[in-house]
């Protein structure tokens, strides 16, 4: 696949198409005469460039992966064990953005997830990186007592999802659109993780101790 860098103008314009198309619509509910037509050309030029479907969306997923980058400073202090008051805020500044900046790129990991499983080592080759450095992280915090001892996914995908599911159902569930300022969101988001990431969690036999007390207190 070729790298942004090295494409035309023409098939930039078709991948960026692509992108507009497949977020919006999905992969099945996208056809290649709707790319051709948003970007400027015939269907015929578009197989020119893409001979399959799949390999366009591929190229429209990867034009926004690329872009996805830790910065030099989190990447330190991800690396350095740097106190979570510190790295979640910057973390969740890169979440923000990340959904600020593109919008199209959540989007087209649902539809990969749901209608393209092969993609999984697309996403993985991008975001894998990403996930392990900061997963690896959240587990040596609970190792330490820095955060609770908690299953270190739960923090990076919760963090993720919430973030990024937020401003759609605000406006699914309220019908208004979330004003989208990052300088106010980042950190209240970031506040609210610190808040939750430092509650120790129970253990599942201690979960069971506490509902025998409870019904022992209601018996008696």
């Amino acid at each position: 696949m070729k790298k942004a860098a090295e494409r035309s103008v023409t098939e930039v314009r078709i991948v960026e198409a692509a992108v507009q198309l497949f977020s919006r619509h999905g992969y099945k509910g996208t056809s290649t005469r709707e790319i051709a037509h948003l970007a400027g050309v015939n269907e015929a030029t578009l197989f020119r460039y893409f001979a399959r479907k799949t390999g366009l969306f591929w190229a429209a997923a990867e034009s926004r992966l690329v872009r996805l980058k830790l910065g030099r400073e989190l990447q330190n202090g991800l690396a350095t064990d740097l106190e979570p008051e510190i790295v979640v805020p910057m973390l969740v500044e890169f979440v923000v953005n990340m959904v600020a900046r593109y919008p199209e790129l959540m989007r087209l990991v649902y539809v990969a997830g749901f209608e393209l499983p092969e993609a999984d080592n697309m996403f993985r080759e991008h975001l894998g990186p990403i996930f392990d450095a900061v997963n690896a992280y959240f587990g040596r915090c609970a190792a330490r007592g820095a955060i609770g001892k908690l299953e270190p996914t739960f923090a990076i995908l919760g963090l993720a999802g919430a973030v990024s599911a937020h401003c759609n159902l605000h406006q699914l569930f309220t019908g208004q659109d979330l004003p989208w300022d990052v300088e106010t969101l980042a950190p209240a988001y970031a506040q609210f993780w610190l808040n939750a990431l430092r509650q120790q969690v129970p253990a599942a036999g201690d979960n069971a101790t506490r509902r025998l007390d409870d019904a022992r207190v209601i018996c008696e």
